[in-house]
Parts: C-alpha cells; sequence; structure tokens
C-alpha cells in the first residue's frame, strides 16, 4: 500500500513542479512585456518632452525676435521725435532771437542797440551748441 502513495506523492510533486516551472515562465514573460511596455512609454515621454521643449524655444525665439524688432521701432521713433522737438526748439529761438535783433536795430540808442545785439548773438551760438549736441545725443 506505500507504494501506491509514493506515487500520488511523485505526481503531486511533479504537477506542482510543472506549476512552478509554468508560473516562472509567466512571470519572466509578463516582466519581459511589462518592460517592452515601459521602454516604449519611457521613449514616447521623451519624444514628447523633445517636442514640446523645441516648441517652447522655438514660441521663445519668435518672441524674442518680435519684442527686438519692436524695440529697434521704438527707438527709431523716439529718435525722430527727438530730433523734431530740437527742429521746433531752434526754430522758435531763432524767431525770437530775429524778433530781438529787429528791435534792437530799432533802439535809437546806440549802446543798447549794441547790448542787444551782443545778447542775441550769444543766444543763437549757445543754440546752435545746445541743438548740435542733442543732435549728435539722438543719433
Amino acid at each position: 500500500m506505500t507504494a501506491p502513495t509514493k506515487t500520488t506523492a511523485a505526481k503531486a510533486t511533479d504537477a506542482a513542479a510543472k506549476a512552478t516551472e509554468a508560473a516562472t515562465k509567466a512571470a519572466a514573460e509578463a516582466t519581459a512585456t511589462a518592460q517592452q511596455s515601459a521602454e516604449k512609454l519611457t521613449s514616447t515621454a521623451a519624444a514628447v518632452a523633445d517636442k514640446a521643449a523645441t516648441e517652447f524655444t522655438k514660441t521663445v525665439d519668435e518672441a524674442t525676435e518680435r519684442f527686438q524688432e519692436f524695440n529697434a521701432k521704438f527707438v527709431d521713433a523716439a529718435k525722430q521725435s527727438g530730433n523734431l522737438g530740437v527742429d521746433t526748439y531752434e526754430k522758435a529761438v531763432s524767431s525770437l532771437l530775429d524778433l530781438q535783433e529787429k528791435v534792437a536795430d530799432a533802439t535809437p540808442v546806440e549802446w543798447v542797440a549794441d547790448l542787444a545785439k551782443a545778447q542775441v548773438s550769444f543766444a543763437r551760438e549757445l543754440t546752435t551748441t545746445v541743438t548740435s549736441t542733442a543732435r549728435d545725443l539722438l543719433k
């Protein structure tokens, strides 16, 4: 009677060994499949991140270029406005000095006329210096 028990135990041992082998094989296959899936996901995520970084860099570069163009236009407009202001100032002072010179010519007192003409001459030189310096700064 002991012989049939060993056979049953041997069968059970063989079945357990086969089940363990099948489970090990299934676990190895599942691990390999999971590893492949993880590698694919990692590869896809890296590609998406690279694409996003490239697009972001492109967008930043385009925005920087547009800002530089705007800044250049703004500086040009400010220079034009400054030059216009200098021109207007120069014309206004010149008109005022022309009027003072006419008043000096019309004055019957010679020393007053000479003093007024000297003042006009000084003011013209000062205005010329100031406006030429301003124009140089606006270049």
